[in-house]
């Protein structure tokens, strides 16, 4: 197999930055301090963020542009509560100002990527499929 991200969903920057997202959040929740605060909020946090990049790429491998769409609104969600879990540990004082605006500064620039396609997708979608009742009486 090879590393080419010029094609499919790996070649989507949306994806290519959630995955450098979750990167960074595995990688800061490996050095958090052990405590029960820090246990059970990392792996929440670890979750959330490792849900965006695969939801892009669970998305554009789905038939329709709806689940598509769906998928990234999934995404979306999963971006904001990585927000949320941030804030804690921000708020909790594990984790610096720095690191924290370095955190948010990925999630707004998600935000908006996420946001762009899925309007994109709203103007590209195709014809819906519309049952007409007739059609079933004979």
């Amino acid at each position: 197999m090879t590393d080419d991200t010029s094609t499919g969903f790996r070649g989507l920057v949306v994806w290519q930055k959630a995955q450098a997202f979750a990167l960074h959040v595995a990688k800061l929740a490996s050095t958090l301090p052990q405590s029960a605060e820090t246990r059970a909020i990392g792996p929440q946090l670890v979750r959330a963020a490792g849900s965006v990049p695969a939801n892009v790429a669970e998305g554009y491998g789905r038939y329709s542009q709806g689940a598509y769409r769906n998928h990234l609104s999934i995404a979306r969600g999963s971006l904001f509560e990585s927000e949320s879990w941030i804030d804690l540990l921000f708020q909790a004082g594990h984790i610096t100002s720095q690191v924290n605006d370095e955190l948010l500064e990925q999630c707004h620039e998600l935000a908006r990527l996420l946001t762009q396609r899925m309007k994109a997708l709203e103007k590209t979608q195709g014809p819906r499929i519309r049952e007409v009742e007739e059609e079933y009486r004979a």
